[in-house]
């Protein structure tokens, strides 16, 4: 099998890694840190049922549809978590069911169910780029006290996140042109999607080795 097919049908599972060492460390874990591995449980079974639906020969983007909601609501309470102190009431409760209004409007309205969600993926990639980027903003300032716990392992996380997400939204805004390709160059671009999958479970796992060594 060439590398290609390869990085495509097995290179997500390394996500596997990263989620049996954070059930390892969970007890120790901090709160942000115990929703990313509820993040990564989210996404392990999101993508063995996806695979399943897949070999039923069964649409399974209504599933990538729901996974989008719940991964924005996890990675959101990450981030929240670790800014507390410049939360909101509208920061904490509003934006999160805004993201949810729209997510429903995306799907029922703006595109279609049984199609990939443009502009919700886009719109959550968006929202976690600049997350990103206002945690390593916070993380050099000297009151920001609770960042700097699990400050060595947080960093590549958030290096990770930062990585996909801002690859990804070039992915997700261009889908619709994407989908009108050939088939071997649409294979090339999800392969991509695939391997920057990989690199993310990868910064994960290493963010949970660097925490277990404190």
């Amino acid at each position: 099998m060439e590398l290609k097919a390869l990085l495509f049908n097995y290179g997500p599972w390394i996500i596997i890694a990263p989620v049996l060492l954070s059930l390892v460390l969970y007890n120790r874990l901090s709160k942000a840190l115990k929703i990313i591995t509820w993040y990564l449980i989210l996404s392990v079974l999101t993508q063995a049922v996806s695979l399943w639906l897949w070999k039923k020969s069964i649409n399974n983007l209504p599933l990538l549809h729901a996974f989008t909601v719940l991964e924005f609501f996890l990675l959101f309470a990450y981030y929240s978590f670790q800014s507390k102190q410049l939360l909101t009431r509208f920061w904490t409760y509003g934006i999160p069911v805004l993201f949810l209004g729209f997510a429903l409007l995306d799907a029922f309205v703006l595109e279609n169910l049984h199609s990939f969600n443009i502009y919700t993926r886009s719109l959550e990639a968006f929202i976690f780029i600049g997350c990103s980027v206002h945690w390593f903003i916070r993380s050099i300032t000297l009151e920001s006290k609770v960042i700097l716990q699990d400050q060595n392992g947080l960093k590549y996380m958030n290096a990770g996140f930062f990585i996909y997400f801002s690859c990804s939204l070039i992915l997700f805004a261009f889908s619709n042109y994407i989908n009108h390709l050939g088939r071997p160059l649409l294979m090339n671009i999800w392969t991509l999607h695939s391997l920057l999958l990989i690199v993310l479970y990868l910064f994960i796992l290493i963010g949970f080795c660097k925490i277990n060594r404190k």
